[in-house]
């Protein structure tokens, strides 16, 4: 196939591919653990042209004041950020994402690394909180 017409067909396939739903979260939609607190929210994304998508992320929403993991998380401003991994794995909506954060604390035997970003930011931060 010629390189025009290649893109011209990705053009076609384009909004048949943006229209397949994601994988809804299978897991809890909140989650209190180790003095920090979070919820499955829905997150759209525009795409060109013209095009949107909705899917669930797990951000951090807040924390129990006084604990240390959350003296971390607001001393590097995490609340509302979104998180990107867990102990350097990505996070699966299959299991859900925040039964696989409930899980890491319950069966760490050190710290809990989580990557999180900010959407349209840029940022991202890892941090390493205790499991307890």
């Amino acid at each position: 196939m010629r390189p025009s017409l290649a893109f011209a067909a990705l053009l076609i396939a384009a909004p048949a591919i943006a229209d397949i739903p994601p994988i809804p979260d299978a897991g809890p939609t909140t989650l209190a653990v180790a003095g920090l607190d979070f919820t499955i929210q829905p997150v759209t994304v525009r795409y060109p042209p013209g095009y949107s998508k909705t899917f669930q992320t797990a951000v951090l929403t807040g924390c129990a004041e006084h604990h240390p993991n959350c003296r971390l998380a607001q001393a590097k401003n995490l609340i509302g950020m979104e998180v990107d991994s867990l102990n350097g794995e990505a996070l699966n909506p299959r299991p859900g994402r925040l039964a696989m954060i409930r899980e890491a604390f319950q069966h760490a035997t050190g710290d809990v690394t989580i990557a999180f970003f900010r959407r349209g930011g840029g940022e991202k931060l890892t941090v390493a909180f205790a499991r307890r």
